[in-house]
């Protein structure tokens, strides 16, 4: 019986994607910490996880490549080799490759073969080897020296006899042997089938053989132990190092917990494939031994055998093509969560029960004097359905630590192609953040980060030249104020220029020459899309693409970006994002017979005006006087053409609002009180609407539409109105 695999194929590639990240998180710590052994091990074990799995799934390019990879890590475990730069960016760039190569065994744009090459190449160089005929099109790029000028060569006798379950769990143990293979040469070579039971009592799914050979190679035994890393439990293994004449010097303790010998009645091993088209006919006995030793694949026996053609083989492979293309899944969003929030989860919904059943009781019997506990008990299934709603809610929370940890390689890879010397410096990790919003930051933050090396900070020497350190420093810090969360990302380089933006905002016709611009205004200019103040285009920064993307996306999450800057000493950028897509807390208004959802993270304050207060401009509309500060008046009843009741703004409220710095007064006929909302796309069943950020459902069942702030002060701007 065969096992399908494809079903755990996902789960592969998401512990693929951890050790990825472990493998480069730990490299770039390497490069500071070259002597940190745990940091060595750590990358290892994350490099053999890669290794091992992709045995199982057949996805022998990545477990070649990550062989190569382990082979140079082995030899820094074992102090042969020291981290050097050179080493430390050979390991980060075989990591890139390896994605690459995950990537495509999950069906995506396959791998440049001679990058492969290369790299393989590099790595064979790095460790001493002669680098072999690449199995991906090209040989290695680098020849490293003989065999012979290496370590010497040691001979090892290892006997393996693997569980019982081996096949069980989809282990193939010529995979193994296979390992050991690349490891050297293996010699006098058998296998003890003496444990075979009956032919009636075989079960091709109980593996029961014994294995043993001796090897000779330059590894150390730690090596040797490591292929076998994934068939250990219940296996027994010895590994004993021997002299040229045979005779055994010293055993390595390598002996792991035994398995007991079967009885005759415990099933055994199916015979070969090869085995059976021998004994069939089908092909001869020398055909597939020369087919095996040259690692052939079954077409091409079959070829050679004439029992098909190559244009056969050709149209039957690509059908095969075909349906494993038809049969793949789309790929589906997954989530890791803490079983101590799924423990809680259902522990809530098992008092939901509880007091459903209360609920469903007292129906039956119901008549007024049973009121005062229908409250009580209403009341207990609103705190249960509150409850449960936040902890659903906390399921979608991540620590932004994941989006945070792609950012020192960035910096990385930026510091030394501007030739700068930057630290990173990450703190807030920890904060937590709805998943549809931490997969939406990366590349705004991507671009800010980007923007502190190229334009923030200064080549070492004109630091030094101002009296700084030459080591420029890079601080991103998440953290929770009031429903929001804050992400910021400071450098302590040169600032912004005022003079040189509002030049080139001038020369770029966005303001007019002798125009009056706040600060704030001004730092605003350099989220216009095209604008950048750089002399020269390079491959990080000049096009001026990149800080109008961050403004769009973080307004796209509901969100702002504010700066502080100060000439000579850095810049700070602040996002303000909300904490989750899906639920807002709201101020619900209304204007006539309609209600509508302003986002509290918007509002200031609320005021009834003066009548001296509000004033009119030609051509601008009303605006209203506040501690000295006019700001503009939107009229909900004319933006949205709808009735209000009262048309006088000093019978009205006034609601104060705040998006991007920029300061508006929405009047409406009253405020009917603060409640969480569950945000509908309308979008998804209508169009988009300008001014409404979405809808809700309400608790009377009515429809209620969430304002977008920076619509309603476009809207007031072009003097348009929704129906319009």
């Amino acid at each position: 019986m065969s096992t399908d695999l494809s079903q755990f194929q996902e789960s592969f590639f998401e512990e693929s994607a951890e050790h990825l990240s472990t493998i480069e998180d730990g490299l770039l710590q390497l490069e500071q910490h070259p002597e940190d052994l745990d940091l060595l091990n750590r990358i290892f074990r994350a490099a053999h996880s890669i290794k091992g799995n992709s045995g199982m799934f057949g996805f022998t390019a990545v477990g070649q490549f990550t062989h190569k990879m382990e082979t140079l890590l082995d030899q820094l475990r074992n102090g042969h080799l020291s981290v050097t730069p050179a080493i430390a960016d050979i390991l980060l760039r075989s990591t890139d490759c390896l994605k690459v190569l995950i990537d495509a065994a999950h069906g995506e744009a396959a791998p440049d073969a001679a990058t492969i090459a290369q790299l393989e190449g590099e790595l064979a160089a790095a460790t001493g080897e002669s680098p072999k005929a690449s199995k991906h099109g090209s040989p290695g790029a680098t020849t490293g020296p003989s065999p012979s000028s290496g370590p010497a060569q040691q001979q090892y006798r290892i006997t393996w006899t693997p569980p019982g379950w081996l096949f069980q769990r989809g282990l193939d143990p010529l995979r193994i042997i296979g390992e050991l293979e690349e490891l050297g040469t293996i010699k006098s070579r058998s296998l003890d089938m003496s444990r075979l039971p009956a032919f009636s009592a075989l079960d091709p799914e109980v593996c029961y053989f014994s294995w043993a050979g001796e090897l000779r190679t330059v590894k150390q035994p730690s090596v040797i132990e490591a292929v076998f890393d994934f068939v250990r439990e219940d296996s027994i293994l010895t590994i004993e190092k021997v002299e040229a004449k045979g005779e055994v010097e010293e055993p390595s303790q390598r002996s792991v917990s035994t398995v007991p010998s079967a009885s005759p009645s415990e099933p055994g091993e199916p015979k070969p494939l090869g085995e059976i088209l021998v004994e069939t006919g089908v092909v001869s006995r020398e055909t597939l031994d020369k087919a095996l030793a040259q690692q052939k694949r079954v077409g091409e026996i079959l070829i050679e055998q004439h029992a098909a053609t190559p244009q056969q083989i050709s149209q039957a492979l690509q059908k095969q093509q075909e349906s494993v293309a038809t049969k793949k899944p789309a790929d589906a969003a997954s989530i890791r969560v803490d079983t101590a929030k799924i423990d809680k989860l259902i522990n809530l919904v098992g008092e939901l029960v509880i007091t459903q059943s209360m609920l469903s009781s007292l129906g039956t019997r119901f008549d007024m004097s049973h009121l005062p506990v229908l409250v009580e008990r209403v009341a207990q299934l609103e705190r249960n359905t509150r409850e449960i709603q936040e902890r659903v809610m906390g399921i979608r929370m991540l620590p932004i630590g994941s989006t945070f940890s792609r950012f020192p390689r960035l910096v990385r890879d930026l510091s030394g192609k501007a030739g700068k010397k930057i630290q990173l410096l990450l703190s807030g990790e920890e904060t937590e953040l709805d998943k549809t919003v931490i997969e939406s930051i990366g590349d705004p933050l991507t671009h800010l980060v980007r923007n502190s090396a190229d334009h923030g900070l200064e080549p070492p020497e004109e630091r030094l030249a101002a009296g700084k350190p030459e080591l420029g420093t890079i601080r991103m810090n998440a953290f929770h104020e009031g429903g929001s969360i804050c992400i910021t990302v400071e450098d302590d380089g040169r600032g912004l220029n005022r003079d040189k933006i509002l030049a080139k905002a001038i020369k770029q016709g966005l303001i007019a020459d002798g125009e009056k611009l706040s600060d704030d205004q001004i730092n605003g200019l350099i989220f216009r899309p095209g604008f950048s103040t750089a002399d020269t285009i390079t491959d990080v920064s000049g096009r001026g693409v990149g800080m109008d993307v961050v403004k769009k996306n973080i307004e796209a999450l509901g969100g702002t970006v504010s700066i502080k800057t100060a000439l000579g000493k850095g810049t700070t950028f602040t996002l303000k994002l909300p904490l989750t897509l899906a639920i807002i807390e709201g101020m619900t208004v209304r204007v006539g017979r309609e209600s509508y959802i302003i986002p509290l993270v918007s509002i200031l304050e609320s005021i009834q005006p003066t009548a001296s207060s509000v004033k009119t401009i030609t051509g601008k509309g009303e605006v209203v006087e506040v501690r000295g500060s006019y700001r503009p008046i939107v009229r909900l009843s004319e933006a949205f053409s709808i009735q209000a009741d009262c048309q006088d703004p000093t019978k009205a409220i006034l609601v104060m609002l705040e998006t991007e710095q920029e300061r508006v007064a929405v009047m409406v006929d009253e405020l009917l009180g603060q409640q969480q909302v569950v945000i509908k796309s309308l979008e998804k069943n209508f169009r988009k609407v300008d001014g409404i950020a979405g809808a809700t459902i309400l608790g009377d069942g009515t429809v209620s539409f969430i304002l977008d702030v920076r619509g309603l002060i476009e809207l007031s701007r072009h003097g348009l109105s929704v129906a319009a």
